[in-house]
């Protein structure tokens, strides 16, 4: 027989394992110049295709996907506050569209990938 704490105790920690949130940015991520040109190398060679070499969601692959690549210099995803769930849209891909998960990069290209998408912002 399961005690009841046990199983309490069971359930809620699968709850928060669900409920962590989207990853924190490094700390001094914005400001590092050379995660923004990591970024911008790993961006050109793995993003831009759809995104566009200007993250505005005009890149060759955009005619006949629906929905259509997302325009990176917009919020939310050119917001700080947003990072952690642009880190997780780039790990994870997004359900329902051509976004695909990148699982071949590690976590430090995708923080710089989430740099360079947020100096796109003060770009435009």
């Amino acid at each position: 027989m399961i005690r009841p704490a046990f199983a309490l105790f069971t359930i809620s920690l699968a709850i928060s394992a669900c409920d962590r949130g989207p990853p924190a940015a490094p700390a001094g991520l914005f400001a590092s110049a050379q995660a923004r040109a990591d970024g911008a190398s790993l961006f050109a060679a793995n993003c831009a295709i759809c995104h566009g070499v200007r993250g505005d969601g005009g890149g060759q692959r955009r005619e006949g996907m629906n929905p259509p690549p997302a325009n990176l210099t917009l919020p939310p995803w050119s917001e700080e506050a947003s990072a952690g769930r642009t880190f997780l849209a780039v790990r994870n891909g997004l359900r329902g569209t051509a976004m695909p998960p990148w699982l071949s990069l590690t976590d430090r290209q995708v923080w710089d990938i989430v740099a360079f998408i947020h100096s796109l912002k003060s770009a435009n």
